[in-house]
């Protein structure tokens, strides 16, 4: 039978061990004030390893590195979280999307990382982008990055597009005077022929600090996405994988891949 004791008991039995100088006849005061279901779990082992040779010191440290096992396992569940869009009363059976990206934005402390292929501009996401570009004012936000893909203005980007979209976004998107700093795909400027542009949906908040949290989600920014249409994701809590996610996103600029749109001039 596999262990299923929380690793708060395996220790508390461990510690009990260690008190011991010899292998007991009788396992009853290791045990004490442990419940039936716990005493069929653990016995059965203590005795295999006492058969097998060996000492209290030794099995202490098997139930300790058990324990450890279990407290990794804890922290890995966690770490995820399932994010989910939908109509009520659906998505209330789990965290929900809107939610979940607005508690990323509203908590970040340092930095944002934003990818969608459509960017909302229903009331409440202008609200929501609104309260980003007062945080970059003033100063409680260092950097704000967006990539995206300018689905509304696509087919009329004339002969200057990153031009196009600069007006575009200052106009319709983000008329506040502190700017993010934003990209798009290098394919949308060269006029390449297959239709597979920027389409990831991430939020990363306070990249590369110890608060580091990300979602990956099929949900644009956007109202319909977050609201309404069927929608799933993962929410990270592991600071080393929101910086896996955000650092992506940098090499592909570096690489140039993605290219920033000047929001000025």
């Amino acid at each position: 039978m596999a262990l299923k004791l929380p690793a708060q008991t395996l220790r508390g039995v461990a510690a009990a061990l260690r008190q011991l100088s010899y292998v007991p006849t009788s396992w009853q005061s290791v045990l004490a004030g442990m419940g039936n279901d716990g005493r069929a779990q653990i016995e059965p082992l203590l005795v295999q390893l006492a058969r097998e040779g060996g000492q209290p010191r030794l099995m202490a440290l098997v139930l300790e590195q058990l324990a450890s096992q279990q407290e990794a396992l804890q922290r890995e569940r966690d770490a995820w979280s399932f994010v989910w869009s939908g109509p009520e009363p659906v998505h209330a059976r789990t965290a929900d999307t809107f939610a979940t990206v607005d508690q990323l934005i509203q908590q970040a402390t340092s930095s944002l990382l934003i990818a969608t292929f459509n960017i909302g501009l229903s009331s409440e996401f202008r609200d929501l982008l609104e309260s980003m570009a007062l945080r970059l004012e003033s100063g409680q936000l260092q950097r704000l990055e967006l990539f995206f893909h300018p689905i509304q203005i696509v087919d009329r980007l004339g002969s200057d597009p990153l031009a196009a979209i600069r007006r575009w976004f200052n106009d319709k998107v983000w008329p506040w005077p502190v700017k993010p700093q934003v990209y798009v795909d290098q394919r949308l400027l060269v006029g390449a022929a297959e239709r597979c542009y920027q389409h990831a949906k991430v939020v990363v908040a306070d990249a590369g600090t110890e608060r580091a949290s990300a979602l990956v989600t099929s949900a644009n920014f956007s109202e319909a996405a977050q609201r309404h249409n069927f929608e799933a994701g993962w929410l990270v809590r592991q600071p080393w994988r929101a910086e896996q996610v955000a650092s992506h996103f940098r090499r592909l600029v570096a690489e140039g891949l993605f290219l920033e749109v000047p929001l000025s001039g």
